[in-house]
């Protein structure tokens, strides 16, 4: 079962104001699939948002000039796991219109300029946001209150059972 997200919750993960959402949608056509409120981005949506905002926010690149490579980015997102991906690093030459996945130790030569985004940092971010309720752990709401054990000498005469 795929697990898919609203656009207010695509917002909120990547912590992006309704303008900026709305000019992303308006320059990326992956972004253009869902229709209003209802739940139609997956997690390798949600990941290549956030390398486009890394590239926006990071280095300043206008989201037009992402627009060539959308598609092959939000496809290179969606075919592969979260936990693979974590280990990958996406080397970005947006003049040529070409991106690469590739193992985060691995050296790469480059022969033409390119841009090299860590993706373990977003994944790590986007599972916090989706996991987490504003950075509390959302276990903290199933505390259960202290129940008294058995002294050891009553397990074993129990059997462990009360």
């Amino acid at each position: 079962m795929t697990v898919h997200y609203t656009p207010g919750q695509l917002r909120s993960a990547m912590a992006i104001p309704q303008e900026t959402y709305r000019h992303w949608r308006k320059a990326l056509a992956p972004l253009r699939r869902g229709t209003g409120h209802s739940p139609c981005f997956t997690a390798g949506d949600l990941l290549a948002v956030a390398i486009v905002r890394a590239l926006t926010g990071d280095f300043a690149i206008r989201v037009g000039a992402i627009s060539a490579v959308a598609e092959a980015l939000f496809e290179a997102c969606n075919a592969a796991s979260w936990p693979i991906l974590e280990r990958s690093k996406l080397i970005a030459d947006l003049a040529n219109g070409r991106l690469q996945f590739r193992p985060e130790l691995e050296n790469v030569v480059f022969e033409t300029p390119a841009l090299v985004v860590p993706l373990r940092p977003l994944v790590g971010h986007l599972r916090d946001a989706l996991l987490t309720d504003g950075g509390v752990d959302s276990q903290e709401t199933l505390r259960f209150p202290p129940t008294p054990l058995p002294s050891k000498a009553e397990a074993v005469s129990t059997g462990g059972r009360s």
